[in-house]
């Protein structure tokens, strides 16, 4: 199975001609007056010869984001066995970061230690968060969950001003493959009520062999226990209620009905770049600062298992009407 069995890792190799891979650093400051995304990335397009590695970096308050691109030679895979990655002097793993980046009139240094780190329980047949779909080759893109939830030590220096995170939250998770899906919708947040609560869900049109499909799959962690909806549990999304200013989706599988509404409203949206056939073209506005209403309940008794508000949340979408069940 190699290195399938374990997501979080390095998942591809610098001889693929087309391909991406990067890995989503959440970091949000104990006061929620300082969100970032820092993402480290490489994109390989050996047709067009534009193969690189480079860091996205995601203010969610000013709603800015950069693009820092660096020779695709400085990326560097530390590890077969874990999550450790370098691309130039900046360093990535599941325990800490090392940033040192100075481009295009940016300055971001510093070191961050995540502390507990969650990460997605590992099975034979479910390595990861897509269950056995991660063993099938021939898919678009592949998602990963690498931290459900973590606490943060450390400072950024950020163009000047100090950024302490003692205290702060993070999360992390991970896309690899070809090309990004055609639609989705994606929304994350580790900042409810409950501080043993982290959420994530993702829906997208999945090409597939020629063929494409609705895949989903949602990760919820709550008091140390993960629940899981997915496509290939068998759990069903039931209805997609698309407003102006927000969204509202029902899932539900045997045992458990999980309701939840996602907020537009008040969010700003960054514009960061998505990768086709390895290049990077495609656009994402992302926002990390949306809501999420989260409802869990057993269908057996009807009872409220989850009920809590989840701020600082992260929010994708591109065409999401395509996604409405029929």
């Amino acid at each position: 199975m190699g290195k399938k069995s374990n997501p979080t890792t390095f998942q591809g190799s610098l001889k693929k001609k087309f391909y991406f891979e990067g890995w989503y650093n959440k970091l949000v400051d104990s006061t929620a007056e300082h969100i970032y995304a820092i993402i480290p990335t490489i994109a390989l397009n050996k047709k067009e010869k534009t193969s690189h590695a480079f860091i996205q970096y995601l203010d969610g308050i000013k709603a800015t984001a950069e693009y820092f691109k660096y020779p695709l030679e400085e990326f560097e895979n530390l590890s077969s066995k874990k999550y450790e990655i370098r691309i130039g002097k900046n360093y990535f793993s599941l325990d800490r970061i090392h940033i040192e980046i100075d481009q295009q009139g940016h300055i971001i240094k510093g070191d961050l230690e995540y502390i507990n780190p969650i990460s997605w329980p590992k099975k034979f047949l479910q390595p990861g968060v897509m269950g056995w779909f991660s063993y099938m080759p021939f898919m678009e893109t592949y998602h990963g969950i690498v931290s459900m939830n973590h606490n943060i030590r450390g400072t950024l220096e950020i163009n000047g001003a100090s950024v302490n995170f003692d205290g702060g939250k993070g999360y992390m998770e991970k896309d690899w493959g070809k090309s990004f899906p055609s639609a989705w919708i994606w929304t994350q947040s580790n900042h409810f009520s409950n501080p043993n609560l982290s959420f994530m869900f993702s829906i997208a049109i999945i090409p597939f062999l020629g063929m494409q499909f609705n895949g989903f799959l949602t990760a919820l962690w709550h008091e140390g226990k993960f629940y899981k909806f997915a496509t290939y549990t068998r759990a069903k999304v039931r209805s997609i209620e698309i407003e102006v200013d927000s969204i509202q989706i029902q899932i539900e599988d045997k045992k458990n009905r999980l309701e939840f509404k996602i907020f537009k409203k008040g969010s700003d949206f960054g514009n960061l770049k998505a990768p086709s056939s390895g290049e990077m073209l495609g656009h994402i506005a992302e926002s990390i600062n949306s809501k999420i209403e989260l409802k869990l309940y057993n269908k057996k008794d009807n009872q409220l298992i989850i009920d809590d508000i989840g701020v600082n949340a992260g929010l994708e979408i591109k065409d999401p009407e395509k996604l409405v069940p029929k």
